[in-house]
């Protein structure tokens, strides 16, 4: 037969278990709910591009066990190059940028195009083709299009001058060893936008 010492002490045992689980329960719970601030993607980042302060904002995000994987908003990621093309709405992970100055593959560069020659449908954050086109003048032979670059990444978009026909304001990201032939590509003829209907 059980004493009652025996008895009260089981029951003691068993209180202290159930509490230690409800307290666990508890702040596992919090620590699962708990929020903190990271950068997230305000804008889309074209790979070897660095990063700039619009291209991102902070938000509350509870991520738990995997908070380590991504940059904080007590990080400044300002400056560092994306391994990676960043889109709209993702964590900055730290896998997707760098540091090291030669993973700055591509560059910014501005171009004026004809309204016709940008789809209607482009958007920002959008990779494209662009080619050079020559129209015929005065019955003379044209030269053949040129394939200028692809896997280009529209950055900013512009459409204000085209409400009264004339010219569209793109900038673009692309690789920095291609810049030299886009720039000759401007002199003559005008270059066209291809998009992808992916």
């Amino acid at each position: 037969m059980p004493t009652k010492k025996n008895s009260s002490t089981r029951l003691i045992l068993s209180i202290t278990l159930c509490g230690a689980a409800l307290i666990a329960s508890y702040a596992m719970s919090l620590a699962a709910n708990h929020k903190e601030k990271f950068w997230v993607l305000a804008h889309p980042i074209p790979a070897g591009t660095q990063v700039k302060n619009e291209d991102l904002v902070v938000e509350s995000v509870a991520l738990g066990q995997t908070s380590s994987q991504y940059i904080s908003a007590q990080e400044n990621p300002v400056g560092s190059i994306s391994r990676r093309q960043l889109q709209v709405g993702e964590l900055l992970a730290r896998a997707s940028i760098t540091n090291d100055a030669q993973s700055l593959t591509h560059q910014e560069v501005s171009l004026n195009l004809r309204k016709v020659d940008l789809p209607l449908a482009t958007e920002v954050g959008e990779v494209v083709t662009i080619f050079q086109v020559h129209d015929a003048k005065n019955g003379e032979k044209t030269e053949p299009t040129r394939h200028i670059a692809s896997g280009v990444a529209i950055t900013s978009i512009d459409r204000k001058g085209s409400n009264f026909g004339g010219e569209v304001a793109v900038t673009v990201s692309i690789d920095r060893e291609i810049i030299p032939d886009l720039l000759d590509a401007t002199t003559s003829g005008r270059l066209v936008i291809v998009r992808s209907n992916g």
